[in-house]
């Protein structure tokens, strides 16, 4: 049978032995004379087509250079289709792409390779091969050829298939059973046991076979129940029970057992079937699990919150003792949803709101709405929740728990409620003390009003002149500016005093505070024949505060003082002092010579309505320390001996 090929790409019996560098194109031809030394070696392709397989040979690159006719009639392919399409051509389509990547290895790497896979008959059915390929190499070690083989193992391989498609016999389902299994006579007698039989009560195989299981694993204590399973089993009945059964070594195993009787056709008992499951593990961690539900049953049930729970399906199915309590309802109305019934209408939806994104989220979350409590009143209540996980890492659901905030809402709402209020008599506070200033501001605006009329006839009567006395003039209009300043400082002062702003903190200065609450009463102290005396700090650091404020409090402390000395004879002086206090405060005191603190109510004089004067309204030094301590300050009260009272206030030092 000849061979189909080209004879630009036929290799020559030469080749066998040829140079390593011998290029192909410089290989003898086949047509060479009968005296060519290549045609007296063993012709090449004659030994091609005697060898018993599939051969080919391929260039270094991979490309097919030649099959040999075997290999062509098989496939029913020509030389010329297999050089243009490579070997794939022949090839399955489900082993081409490991059969290509095993060919490019070898061209990188230069190495033999094999490969299982299914080649083409002419016919056009498929057949196993293994495919061996070896690569031949020059002397200097350069792969100059590439051969290979296919040898049809289409036999061997559907044997495989069929060995694995058989069923296990039984004997091997029963030896490889993952539980301990036992074959008994209608006696109870072992007829046989698997290997995890003998494992999981230790004893060997020889020491098993035709003793009754009852001696052999049943405590003495459960030998009866045991004797009325058997009788059971005879009756065509099953067993399947959780107990106790020994080991060889006397220990004790909890184990599963499902025992089943054998019969025949006719229902003739011949023998039991029992497998035993070691489940001592489960039983373990049931009891601790067990434990651990009443540790937290009793922890949940004393706690002084209200708990519950959910699955993971985001329903409610556990609420604590402390939470049926408070609703008055069973558990039975309260999983689920039932909890719902006890929320404010108005509130649900906000709490499905919030909890639903949370529990998809498995986030956090927090939340307040109003429950009713069991005696019909609706009750604010936080609600906290966290998603809980099992010891393998898997969600389980939410846990949360919930606190009665009703008295904290209320207590918040009546201190909001005081503060506005005390603002409110601050502000009346401010104005009482206006009706009080009026007179005396009527005097303190009269004198520059009254020196500035005087001031403008002054300079009217320089300008009559025949010859106008204009530097006169000019000097009377002069005091008249001044003057008029001087009212419209005293006016800018209580309008800022007595107007309702919202506190505005700005950097003030205490000496010029004091300097303004001065002329506001200096009318009223000499009305009173009171001296005021000041010592200021030189450098004294600006503080942040509320001007209008801190005016307050100084006027309050400074009214008081005046006040306190209307009564008094002898020396009536009203001290004003400024000085640098520790951790960077300043230090304002406000003294008198009046007739002092009550006794040993230092500290009283500064609650609410308390007062000693006969039409006070008990609130003023009550409002000053307030402000005070709003600009983290401190404001208290000594005797200034040996007369009188002494009022002292910080406030944090805010700027140069």
């Amino acid at each position: 049978m000849t061979p189909v090929r080209s004879r630009t790409h036929e290799p020559s019996v030469g080749d066998l032995s040829a140079r390593p560098d011998e290029r192909p194109d410089q290989r003898p031809e086949l047509n060479q004379p009968p005296y060519s030394p290549e045609i007296n070696e063993l012709n090449f392709w004659t030994a091609m087509e005697i060898i018993p397989g599939f051969v080919w040979s391929a260039l270094p690159d991979g490309s097919v250079e030649f099959c040999n006719q075997r290999w062509l009639d098989y496939t029913g392919l020509t030389l010329d289709e297999l050089r243009s399409e490579g070997l794939t051509r022949a090839i399955h389509p489900e082993d081409k792409s490991e059969f290509e990547e095993k060919w490019r290895t070898a061209l990188t790497h230069g190495i033999s390779f094999e490969d299982e896979l299914r080649m083409r008959r002419g016919d056009g059915s498929y057949h196993w091969f293994v495919m061996r390929v070896e690569p031949r190499r020059g002397l200097g070690g350069k792969v100059i050829r590439w051969y290979g083989i296919n040898t049809e193992i289409e036999e061997r391989m559907r044997a495989r298939d069929e060995k694995q498609k058989q069923p296990f016999r039984l004997d091997d389902l029963f030896e490889q059973a993952p539980e301990a299994a036992a074959i008994l006579r209608t006696d109870g007698r072992i007829v046989r046991v698997n290997r995890e039989f003998t494992r999981m009560f230790g004893y060997e195989m020889a020491e098993i076979l035709h003793r009754t299981i009852d001696e052999l694993i049943v405590p003495v204590a459960l030998a009866e129940s045991a004797r009325d399973y058997t009788k059971g089993l005879r009756h065509g009945g099953r067993v399947e029970v959780e107990t106790v059964r020994a080991r060889k070594n006397g220990s004790e195993v909890r184990v599963s057992i499902l025992a089943v009787p054998v019969t025949t056709a006719s229902d003739e008992h011949i023998a039991t079937y029992a497998i035993y499951r070691d489940i001592t593990e489960q039983k373990r961690a049931e009891e601790r699990l067990r434990e651990s539900e009443a540790r937290f049953q009793e922890m949940a049930d004393t706690a002084p919150v209200l708990i519950w729970m959910t699955g993971t399906d985001g329903l409610c199915n556990y609420f604590n003792k402390p939470w049926l309590d408070f609703t008055g309802r069973s558990m039975e109305q309260e999983v689920g949803t039932g909890w719902v019934e006890g929320v404010y209408p108005d509130d649900v939806q906000g709490c499905f709101d919030c909890f639903l994104p949370a529990f998809h989220a498995r986030k956090p979350f927090r939340m307040e709405y109003r429950l009713k409590r069991a005696d019909g009143e609706y009750r604010w209540v936080i609600e906290s929740g966290i998603p809980r996980y099992t010891g393998a890492g898997e969600f389980a659901g939410y846990i949360g728990s919930n606190i009665d905030i009703t008295d904290l809402k209320r207590a918040h709402e009546e201190r909001e409620r005081l503060r506005q209020l005390e603002a409110e008599l601050a502000r009346a506070s401010r104005i009482n003390g206006m009706g009080e200033l009026t007179a005396s501001l009527a005097h303190e605006l009269s004198q520059p009003i009254s020196a500035a009329i005087l001031d403008a006839a002054t300079c009217l009567r320089f300008l009559s002149h025949d010859q106008p006395a204009l530097e006169d003039a000019r000097a009377a209009v002069s005091r008249a500016l001044q003057d008029g300043k001087r009212a419209d400082e005293i006016i800018k002062g209580v309008r800022q005093l007595f107007k309702k702003d919202t506190p505005r903190r700005e950097l003030v200065d205490l000496n010029e505070v004091i300097r303004e609450m001065m002329l506001v009463l200096r009318s009223e102290a000499v009305h009173n024949r009171i001296k005021v005396r000041t010592e200021f700090a030189a450098n004294l650091p600006q503080v942040m505060g509320d001007r209008v404020q801190v005016q307050q409090v100084l006027l309050n402390l400074m009214k008081n003082g005046i006040d306190a000395m209307e009564d008094v004879d002898g020396t009536r002086e009203l001290t004003i002092e400024s000085q640098r206090g520790k951790e960077g405060k300043v230090l304002i005191s406000v003294s008198d010579t009046g007739v002092g603190l009550p006794p040993k109510m230092a500290e009283k004089i500064f609650d609410a309505f308390f007062t000693t004067k006969p039409n006070g309204t008990g609130i003023g030094l009550r409002i000053s320390r307030s402000i005070i301590e709003s600009h983290g300050g401190r404001l208290w009260a000594t005797d200034n001996p040996p007369r009188g009272a002494r009022f002292y206030f910080t406030l944090p030092g805010g700027g140069a």
